[in-house]
């Protein structure tokens, strides 16, 4: 059943409100385990005659909330596109933070991938990852035996390669956690805001967001570093779909010049890669235009 979003689920900074983001449908996920998780729709009215979709998956403290304005611009572009919360982050209040494994996250994606073709009529769907949520598009794609259902991959500050880590003594804690204390949670490290923008009202809205992630459980953290691990090992190549890489020019958090060596070896030169002025989360960023005008043209040069 769909819903209108309040501030109470997808917690939108309120200059990023728009007649738009009233339109938008809040819908339930049911994942493979039974856990349900809220999926935030922009849709067209054209169900299976327009583009295919965009799948969109946000950070590790983020939500869809954040990524508003991205989001707008694909659907008044012709897209529909489909926020999907990752299970334990944003309005999620079951298991904050927490995640069995890699696998289970993959297979996430899947069942999100069937949630929007049977409500959108598309075979295939256009996959865009921002910070976190782009290392784990890159580890999915890596993960499909088929990618023919992925019209194309889209990265915008993906964390595969990061500036930011967990200390020694928090990989020691996960380690000894793993088995017998796996939901023991965690500080994710990025606590400072100037890390994701330099636009104060957004560092404001950034401390008073009441749906950041500040935690995460041991055994998410575990599978964050296989997700590492197996970005790390890839093949030359092995990611085939047409593929974009965004990134900003003062990121804190990532590194730039080895996020686009890596993503540059696992698409073997094919990824169009651009930096666009600004810091991490440039969806926050005062004047966003010359990137939303990217994330577009990097779905649109891809239409399927």
């Amino acid at each position: 059943m769909a819903h209108k979003p309040t501030d109470d689920t997808w917690c939108v900074p309120p200059a990023h409100r728009s007649e738009a983001t009233e339109a938008v449908e809040r819908l339930t996920l049911t994942l493979p385990d039974g856990y349900e998780t809220s999926v935030y729709a922009w849709r067209n009215g054209r169900p299976g005659n327009g583009a295919a979709p965009v799948l969109y998956l946000h950070g590790i403290q983020s939500h869809p909330g954040w990524f508003t304005r991205s989001a707008e611009a694909m659907w008044r572009a012709g897209f529909d596109v489909y926020q999907v919360t990752r299970r334990g982050n944003g309005d999620n209040t079951v298991a904050r933070g927490h995640a069995r494994s890699a696998k289970q996250l993959f297979s996430d994606i899947t069942a999100a991938r069937r949630f929007i073709a049977q409500r959108n009529g598309h075979e295939q769907c256009h996959l865009m990852g921002v910070s976190w949520g782009g290392k784990l598009a890159a580890a999915y794609m890596l993960a499909l035996p088929d990618s023919s259902g992925i019209a194309s991959l889209t990265m915008l500050s993906p964390g595969i390669v990061s500036r930011v880590g967990v200390g020694f003594g928090t990989k020691l804690g996960v380690a000894s956690c793993l088995l017998a204390l796996p939901r023991k949670s965690f500080a994710i490290p990025l606590e400072e805001e100037a890390l994701f923008t330099d636009h104060e009202p957004m560092r404001q809205y950034l401390r008073d967001d009441p749906y950041r992630l500040h935690r995460a459980t041991a055994r998410f953290l575990f599978s964050s570093r296989c997700i590492d691990k197996r970005i790390a090992r890839a093949k030359q190549g092995r990611i085939t779909v047409p593929t974009a890489l965004l990134l900003a020019s003062r990121d804190q958090i990532i590194d730039n010049d080895a996020t686009a060596e890596r993503v540059r070896h696992l698409t073997d030169g094919r990824a169009v890669v651009q930096e666009l002025d600004g810091c991490h989360t440039l969806d926050l960023a005062a004047d966003p235009q010359e990137f939303l005008a990217a994330v577009v043209e990097a779905v649109q040069s891809a239409r399927a």
